[in-house]
């Protein structure tokens, strides 16, 4: 069990919209001969339905000269338009079956390069444009103008959604072209991408990798650490429950919480560079340039040899031993240990600087030899390019448009107060009252980045952003769900909608608006959302 019953859903959609008559191959086939100006279509099939989703035309469809995107025509239609949004480099369609149960006519791009490799941008301006933001904009355009020539009319609402990439896709699309939806649903995202890549990716990268990886830390020294963080800090909020709700009240010292030990390899203990290291993630660069990691997320008990979510996929990955010092016994392929999984912060720290940051690229700029962090190269054409930072969303706001955004305090990574400083630089240009009117964010206990991790992580977003923009029910609570499915890092599956009846479900927990947070009553579980209320912090 993920989400409710898919075979439910579509009975829902016939239900609500009529007896819908039955595609045909030839009316699927028949769009291929449709492009709508320099747009082409270059696939058109049908798509029967199954237990989980109706019907549809599947259409790919090329903007000139490198942006495709993927749009999913269903039968029957609800009269409206979700665009999902794509996760790191990725250049591939994402899943879009979480609109498709609902009746929506869906799509998702390419962001105009194929496959997970960053080397797309290398000597690539275009296309450095493209995944900026060009291929979510035009995406939103010829989906809607296809949607109106299939359908006789065009979406009574549109909707973007993502998490990541995603989330700086619909902050970015709201800043630059907020007429192209009507609602976004923002998780976790990477709008200040500059700052994140050089002072939270190679920041980590270099304490963990640098000096023949000395201080790096292993999944024992992971699992000792989280252990400790939790000990220390799950209390706080008045639960012991496994979750800390806000980090920012978890005082941790490693120097004096942590067991110092002489070699490395001891059980439940760490070295002096290993503290060091753990010392260095945590306070980060400086609170005036970038925060440190938050304490949260270190560890979670996932079978041997996978992905938790946390440090583990984000900082360490999974490494064999480190190489020798000398430079010349090491790879292009494995510079920095035997990588069964090289860490995610270490492949973007490295590759923003490699095909991203200067024009023209160097390809051969190596994070640990040729970064100062005291004196950072000008990467301003790409923060012009890449950051989605403005601040000024009255445009927005005056159209009556609505933004939710969410964000797992567990996020090792992707920062959560870089979003809820994002939230409160909106608020100080805004006024409290009046970002409250159009834009809320929710911050989620014990959830890693964009879903996982130990706490509730599946939610019903979508619900919310439309009850807020089609009805103006403000979103004053959201309820999430933690499933008895395993935990581990998965990155196709996230936010959805589940009730407390579904099997399965182990936990529910309270979301709140911030700065408001959920708190216990004092009886009842303390597993279950309805025995929480939303208070003022």
């Amino acid at each position: 069990m993920r989400i409710n019953s898919a075979a439910s859903a579509v009975a829902t959609l016939l239900l609500t919209f009529g007896n819908a008559q039955a595609l045909e191959a030839e009316d699927c086939a028949a769009l291929m001969a449709t492009g709508i100006g320099a747009m082409t279509v270059e696939t058109a099939e049908l798509v029967e339905a199954t237990e989980r989703l109706p019907q549809h035309c599947r259409l790919v469809v090329l903007v000139p000269e490198f942006v495709r995107f993927e749009l999913r025509l269903p039968e029957p239609w609800n009269g409206k338009f979700l665009m999902v949004g794509n996760g790191g480099y990725l250049g591939v369609f994402f899943d879009q079956s979480y609109g498709l149960t609902r009746g929506y006519a869906t799509a998702s791009t390419d962001t105009g390069h194929q496959g997970p490799d960053p080397r797309f941008a290398l000597n690539n301006p275009q296309g450095e444009i493209d995944f900026a933001w060009r291929a979510v904009h035009e995406t939103a355009v010829g989906a809607k103008q296809f949607i109106e020539q299939h359908y006789g009319q065009g979406p009574d609402y549109a909707y973007f959604r993502g998490c990541s990439t995603g989330g700086r896709q619909a902050l970015m699309e709201a800043q630059r072209f907020p007429e192209d939806f009507d609602g976004w649903s923002v998780g976790a995202p990477i709008y200040d991408y500059t700052y994140k890549q050089i002072y939270n990716a190679a920041w980590v990268a270099r304490a963990l990798f640098e000096n023949d990886r000395a201080g790096y830390l292993t999944r024992e020294n992971l699992r000792t650490l989280g252990t400790a963080v939790t000990a220390n800090c799950d209390a706080i909020d008045g639960l012991e429950d496994g979750l800390i709700d806000d980090p920012r009240q978890c005082e941790f010292d490693p120097r004096s919480e942590l067991r110092q030990c002489s070699a490395a390899g001891e059980a439940d203990c760490f070295t002096a560079a290993q503290i060091e290291t753990i010392v260095k993630i945590y306070a980060g660069p400086g609170e005036d340039v970038y925060p440190g990691a938050v304490p949260s997320g270190e560890w979670m008990d996932v079978p041997e040899g996978s992905l938790g979510g946390g440090w583990d996929t984000f900082f360490t990955g999974i490494m064999g031993s480190p190489h020798s010092a000398d430079a010349s016994a090491r790879t292009d392929s494995d510079p920095y240990g035997g990588d069964q999984f090289v860490p995610v912060q270490l492949r973007n720290g490295g590759s923003f600087f490699q095909y991203f940051a200067f024009d023209p690229d160097r390809p051969e700029f190596d994070i640990f030899t040729d970064l100062d962090f005291d004196a950072v190269p000008d990467v301003s054409a790409i923060a012009d390019l890449m950051n989605a930072t403005d601040t000024d969303l009255a445009d927005v706001r005056e159209a009556g448009k609505k933004i939710v955004m969410w964000h797992g305090w567990a996020d090792v990574g992707l920062n959560p107060l870089r979003t809820i400083e994002y939230y409160e630089d909106v608020e100080s240009r805004i006024g409290e009252e009046d970002t409250r009117d159009f834009f809320r964010l929710f911050m989620v206990p014990g959830m890693y980045h964009c879903q996982g991790g130990p706490g509730p992580d599946i939610f019903d977003d979508l619900t919310a952003l439309e009850n807020w923009v089609e009805s103006g029910d403000a979103p004053d609570s959201m309820t999430a769900y933690k499933t008895g499915e395993a935990n581990g890092f998965a990155p196709d599956r996230g936010p959805g909608a589940v009730s407390e009846q579904d099997a399965g479900v182990v936990r529910s927990r309270l979301l709140c608006p911030y700065p408001q947070i959920a708190r216990h009553n004092g009886s009842g579980s303390i597993d279950s959302a309805a025995d929480f209320a939303c208070v003022a912090e």
